[in-house]
Order: C-alpha cells, then sequence, then structure tokens
C-alpha cells in the first residue's frame, strides 16, 4: 500500500517542481572551510525560488564522498518533498526519501520497506550530516524583528542511518561589522544549536545570508569554521569567542 502512495506522491512533487521551473530563479552560496594552511571547499548551497514554492539543494564534498541534500516546498511552505544521496569513493550510491501527505512525512531508506513516520510542521528543515542547510536556513529565517531565541522544526535524515524529527534554536547575541569590498557590513551574531544540542556561532548580514560560522567552543585549527566564498580576508576579523 505505501509503496503505491510512494510513488504517487514522488511524482506529484517532480510534476509541481517541473512547473515551478519555468518561473524559477536561484541564489548560489558556496562556503570553505578554513584550515590552518588555508581554504577548501566545503559545500556549495542553491535557493531556488518560484511563484508557486522554492527548494533548497545542498551538497557538502568530504574528500571523495559527496553527500547531497535537497527539499522542496510549496507557496506557503509546507514540505512536499525531500531526498538525501550519499555517493562514496567508488560511485556507489545510497538514498534517503522524504515523502508527505498533509503533516505527515515518511522517511524511507534504501532496504527499509517500512520507513519512519513524523509529524512536520510548516517550514521544517530538512537536513543531514554532514550537511549545514540547518544552520544556512536558521540565519536565514530569524525573525529580526521579533528577536529573543526562537525554535524551528527540523527533520534530520541520512541514507544509513534512523531519521529524528528535532528543533533547533537561534537567538542572536549582537551585532559585529566588518569591512568588506570597500563597504561596511553590519552582522548579526548568532548563537545556533543544532542536532545534539551542538552549539555555533554564525554571523548572517541584513538579509539573513550567513558570512561566517564557527564550532562551540572554538579552537582554531580544530574547530569547524566555514566561511562563505569571498570573505575569507574580510570574515577573518570576527572574533569567534562567545560573548
Amino acid at each position: 500500500m505505501f509503496a503505491r502512495h510512494f510513488v504517487a506522491f514522488t511524482c506529484l512533487a517532480l510534476a509541481f517542481w517541473s512547473a515551478m521551473a519555468g518561473d524559477s530563479t536561484e541564489e548560489k552560496y558556496n562556503y570553505v572551510r578554513m584550515t590552518t594552511t588555508g581554504s577548501t571547499a566545503e559545500c556549495a548551497i542553491v535557493v531556488g525560488n518560484a511563484s508557486q514554492g522554492w527548494t533548497i539543494s545542498s551538497t557538502t564534498q568530504r574528500g571523495l564522498t559527496t553527500l547531497r541534500v535537497t527539499s522542496r516546498y510549496d507557496g506557503a511552505d509546507r514540505l512536499i518533498a525531500a531526498i538525501a544521496e550519499l555517493t562514496n569513493k567508488e560511485g556507489k550510491k545510497q538514498i534517503a526519501r522524504v515523502v508527505v501527505k498533509g503533516d505527515k512525512a515518511r522517511v524511507m531508506r534504501d532496504g527499509d520497506n517500512k520507513g519512519q513516520e513524523f509529524d512536520v510542521p510548516s517550514g521544517v528543515i530538512v537536513t543531514s550530516a554532514p550537511d549545514w542547510t540547518d544552520t544556512f536556513l536558521l540565519c536565514r529565517r530569524y525573525d529580526r524583528g521579533k528577536g529573543g531565541k526562537q525554535e524551528f522544526g527540523a527533520l534530520w535524515i541520512h541514507p544509513d542511518q534512523p531519521a529524528q524529527r528535532l528543533t533547533f534554536t537561534v537567538e542572536r547575541l549582537g551585532k559585529d561589522a566588518i569591512e568588506h569590498t570597500g563597504q561596511k557590513v553590519e552582522l548579526d551574531r548568532l548563537a545556533i544549536h543544532i542536532r545534539n544540542n551542538s552549539p555555533y556561532l554564525g554571523w548572517a548580514d541584513q538579509q539573513g545570508r550567513m558570512i561566517r560560522l564557527v564550532g562551540l567552543p572554538f579552537k582554531e585549527g580544530t574547530s569547524v569554521d566555514l566561511m562563505r566564498q569571498g570573505y575569507e580576508p574580510s570574515a577573518a576579523t570576527l572574533k569567534p569567542q562567545m560573548k
């Protein structure tokens, strides 16, 4: 029974996005991981916007292993479908799919015919590991007018691990400014907690675009230190200690 629904809803989601493609625009963001010897490519995020909805696709490269997470939403920010594709160095691919019906989502992994079912609120953030869709969208969705600590529903999926329904938080701690391409840019400094309550400190511009992200407690050379490509010199002036 579910297999039939799975095919039907997958086809519906694909048809929906095909209809959107004609009037869509794209935003592209590349992030690098800072190391003691320089930087290395970490992930590329593409956001597609259209009159009927939007999509986000994040591709993270670790050596010869690639993880791509893609989610599609309708115009009311309700999740339509999502997929996580893990490709190893031999080119073998593993997949986890999310099929949505109403406010229920079922996560199916290769070899798992039953899957897992979860309640999913409007705007649920679909993410995985290694993946930065979560921190990227937390920076983007933070309501700067409302302020304070804000919570966001999340669905963590992975091709070879059980899915989890989680709640992430983000809170503005203050503001910092950097000099970028000869102009002063104001950034919100954000306390971010994701899966396993892992703490991060993020900086985002006034449009909610993530500029830098560090893992806490921060130790140069060992902690996560991501920067939006092109901001490496200017964002390096930010102090990564929690304030």
